[in-house]
């Protein structure tokens, strides 16, 4: 799977950075054994200017947060004068003795299976070829689709979504398929998800979605972001 096209260009260092209120995100990598997954995002708040830092850790199998894995420094007058990337250095200094165990390491960008194009809607498939899974006879390729449900409005908005990940033959027959993520997971004041990468570990077993997210409220909207994982 490690072959698989790569959409969209290449990212230049290992975090992105966002005007106004929008966090950056940053991959801190996968586990040794490919089993976790640790990212991070950081920034300043639009209206109050202070920073803040939150650091995951995810067991990619089970798709969940690690117990006590998880760190943040939230925005305060304390960071009132500290930029967002200053607070999550300080907070990975911090969480640090509890992540070195894991040998966190980025992806090889021949695992990087597909980055966002910003023209792509949140909603629109996304479709790559599996070089592995191919053969001179049958091409193979991913159907991946984010189905989001939004009910209420206003402060009364929540949002789920969910992703579904198929593999196709050339003749458009479903060979497996699989559900990412839980659409019973109701968020507050999220109105929008989108896709931003897709990458997997050297044996193409374990994969990381990064989802961003857009939560508005009175103050405006603002970008973070989130991970769904799975071992296939």
């Amino acid at each position: 799977m490690k072959k698989l096209l790569i959409s969209g260009i290449l990212l230049a260092a290992g975090f992105s950075l966002f005007a106004g209120d929008a966090a950056a995100f940053v991959d801190l990598g996968l586990s040794s054994d490919g089993r976790t997954y640790a990212f991070g995002e950081y920034g300043k708040t639009d209206k109050s200017f202070q920073g803040y830092a939150e650091i995951y850790t995810v067991d990619i199998e089970k798709n969940d947060f690690i117990a006590g894995e998880v760190f943040k420094t939230q925005a305060s007058a304390a960071t009132g004068s500290k930029s967002g990337k200053a607070v999550f250095d300080e907070l990975y200094s911090k969480a640090n003795w509890k992540l070195k165990k894991y040998d966190f390491k980025p992806a090889p960008v021949d695992n990087l299976l597909y980055l966002r194009d910003d023209k792509k809607a949140g909603e629109s498939e996304i479709v790559f070829k599996d070089f592995e899974g191919s053969t001179v006879e049958q091409s193979v390729f991913y159907h991946i689709k984010l189905v989001k449900t939004c009910e209420g409005s206003g402060e009364n908005l929540r949002s789920s979504f969910f992703i579904t990940l198929e593999k196709k033959n050339g003749d458009g027959e479903v060979i497996s398929r699989n559900i990412v993520g839980s659409p019973d997971i109701k968020r507050k004041k999220v109105t929008d998800y989108r896709i931003d990468r897709i990458f997997s570990d050297k044996s193409g077993r374990n994969l990381v979605f990064v989802v961003e997210k857009t939560l508005s409220d009175v103050n405006g909207s603002s970008i973070r972001y989130m991970v769904e994982t799975i071992r296939l």
